[in-house]
């Protein structure tokens, strides 16, 4: 029995699942593209899509396979339960099993019914397997386009920040440098205002010291008067005349 006739309804209930997700993720990704960078991140809540885990069980499979079991009961799971039995639990394996074939060719079940079933079982589960691989694999690559597609998203967008980051940066600089030039125009403007400063003050510290030159200037001269109006402070040669 081939895998697409055991396993057609869960194929095509599987591939449904994938082509929704790929109408998704191409949604996301044109909305990506064509939409532009704000400040805020572009952060997605929606969870992930794809397996959920939900395999189906071996009782399952064989259902979907149309693996119902021997008429007679004694399918693989009964024999397997009577093969580890208490009652047959103390004998030899060669003793055990053929106790347990004498058992079910009594209830009218053939080995070769039995081995036909454990084909059929084995043939139902390495189709499954298949199946879920190959679905595994493209599930897979597709995550794996779609994560390509998140890194270069990631990469865009750091770009984008890195680059409005090194604004910032540079315009800290130039109002930086516009501060200097700033403090340099205003520490010349101080020097020229502590220039006139000095000058207004001069001659109000120097006016007592002018005074006091003034009056000795002065005292000088009226010394000079009274030396020329009066004896002369060098004396001279004294002659004495007769009466």
């Amino acid at each position: 029995m081939e895998s697409k006739s055991l396993f057609s309804w869960f194929s095509r209930r599987q591939e449904g699942a994938d082509a929704a997700d790929n109408a998704r993720e191409k949604e996301k990704q044109s909305s990506a593209t064509s939409s532009t960078i704000t400040s805020k991140p572009l952060i997605s809540n929606e969870p992930p899509t794809g397996p959920k885990g939900d395999l189906l069980g071996c009782d399952d499979i064989y259902r979907a396979s149309g693996i119902l079991g021997s008429r007679s009961g004694y399918d693989i799971g009964k024999v397997v339960e009577m093969l580890h039995s208490d009652r047959l639990r103390g004998l030899a394996d060669d003793a055990r099993g053929t106790l347990v074939l004498m058992a079910i060719e009594a209830a009218g079940t053939s080995p070769d019914d039995l081995l036909r079933e454990a084909t059929e079982r084995e043939r139902a589960l390495n189709a499954y397997e298949a199946n879920q691989r190959k679905h595994m694999e493209e599930y897979e690559a597709r995550k794996t386009r779609e994560n390509a597609h998140i890194e270069a998203e990631m990469a865009r967008v750091t770009a984008h920040y890195a680059e409005r980051m090194k604004a910032n940066l540079d315009q800290v600089t130039r109002e930086k440098e516009a501060l200097r030039k700033w403090q340099m125009s205003k520490q010349g403007e101080s020097e020229r205002i502590t220039e006139v400063m000095e000058l207004c003050a001069k001659p109000e510290a120097s006016e007592p010291r002018g005074a006091a030159m003034a009056a000795t200037a002065g005292a000088r001269s009226g010394g000079a008067a009274i030396n020329a109006s009066g004896p002369s402070p060098v004396p001279g040669p004294i002659s004495f005349r007769p009466n």
